[in-house]
């Protein structure tokens, strides 16, 4: 049985290119987690987020595993489209009850294949236990 493998590469420098067409992809579905911990290492639980696109102020629409999974996904393959060959600044709002407990900003970009992070810390470590 003979498996072939595709990666997300080619002959080019793939971060900036405007035309994909010869560009071969895998088929994984990427996307950028952020985990939030207080500083003894528990997981915090958001009971909300939003991620926002900071230069037009839109709601960003992102699956929330956050009770689940204990991670907040900012963007995602989904978003790779419209974020390829630019840099998105996006900002997660994270709430407990109705107290905001992060606010964090990050970059995000995207090349033929994948959305990817360029600045931002994918832990955030939040100070205050008393928030939970």
């Amino acid at each position: 049985m003979a498996i072939l493998y595709t990666g997300c590469s080619s002959d080019k420098n793939n971060d900036r290119t405007e035309d994909c067409s010869d560009v071969i992809c895998d088929m994984a579905f990427l996307n950028i987690p952020i985990t939030i911990k207080y500083e003894d290492g528990t997981p915090v639980v958001l009971d909300s987020y939003e991620v926002i696109e900071v230069a037009t102020g839109k709601v960003r629409d992102v699956p929330n595993w956050g009770e689940d999974f204990h991670t907040y996904i900012i963007a995602s393959d989904l978003d790779r489209e419209e974020f390829a060959g630019k840099e998105i600044e996006l900002q997660l709002v994270g709430k407990i009850g109705e107290k905001i407990v992060v606010t964090e900003n990050y970059v995000v970009s995207a090349n033929c294949c994948h959305t990817y992070l360029v600045k931002g810390d994918k832990e955030v470590v939040v100070k205050d236990k008393e928030l939970q």
